[in-house]
């Protein structure tokens, strides 16, 4: 049963809940690769290829489907947006294809890091390691990240090194609701390191990419709602004197 008391604390939290902050989310940048390359990507050596056997892999809604955007290991591909509306937080997400004999952090060759940077400031650097089962591979997906892991997916063949591996990164805390106020952004993924090999033997690629912005506004209240917020504090506050005397 609740207590006057308690009807009042719910309608002063009614009413301060009237004044909680709203986030507003818009796609500010989207793009699966079926219509050609984005005016907005610098691709680089980059080019739009068929995703073979990553065909559905991936959640409801975003699987690997059609064409992604393939690059061989040291390119850079940039996507550079501009005129994006108020914000104070962006998010990216995208399906990340590694494909063929990535060697992970390993000793020889050393290395191959995927690399994302943001407005020329580093957020991601991860290794991934495809080919022999002794690499070690410093990226570790969250929960429902990992989509396949060194499974011939096509390209190189059956076998041996060529082997591929899927994640979805909108699940990576990292790349969600991070701090951003600027009109424009420019964001550069790349595979480097000394073990860079050309496109027939290692690669990588991206699909679904996109970007969200977000911006948390107080709302204007309701008259009505502004009393009752009032009300309730004001009564709650004397509930409150009478009980102490």
């Amino acid at each position: 049963m609740t207590t006057p008391a308690g009807s009042l604390r719910i309608a002063a939290l009614l009413g301060l809940a009237a004044f909680s902050a709203q986030s507003q989310a818009v796609t500010v940048f989207s793009s699966d690769f079926e219509s050609g390359l984005p005016a907005a990507i610098s691709p680089g050596a980059a080019a739009l290829t068929g995703v073979q056997n990553f065909a559905g892999l991936g959640p409801s809604g975003n699987k690997f489907a059609g064409s992604f955007l393939r690059s061989p290991t040291g390119n850079v591909v940039t996507l550079s947006l501009t005129g994006l509306p108020t914000h104070n937080a962006l998010s990216v997400g995208f399906l990340f294809a590694a494909i063929d004999s990535l060697d992970g952090t390993g000793n020889f060759p050393s290395g191959d890091f995927f690399r994302i940077d943001i407005d020329g400031v580093n957020r991601f650097r991860e290794s991934f390691a495809n080919a022999l089962d002794s690499q070690f591979q410093s990226y570790v997906a969250p929960a429902g990240g990992e989509l396949a892991r060194k499974q011939d997916l096509g390209f190189g063949g059956p076998g041996g090194f060529y082997r591929d591996s899927a994640y979805d990164f909108n699940v990576d805390g990292r790349f969600q609701n991070f701090a951003h106020t600027a009109s424009s952004v420019t964001i550069s993924f790349s595979i480097e390191g000394e073990g860079i090999q050309d496109l027939s033997d290692e690669s990588w690629a991206v699909d679904n990419l996109t970007v969200t912005a977000f911006s948390t506004t107080p709302p204007v209240p309701e008259p009505s709602t502004y009393a009752l917020m009032l009300a309730g504090l004001g009564a709650l506050a004397l509930a409150r004197r009478r009980s102490a005397g």
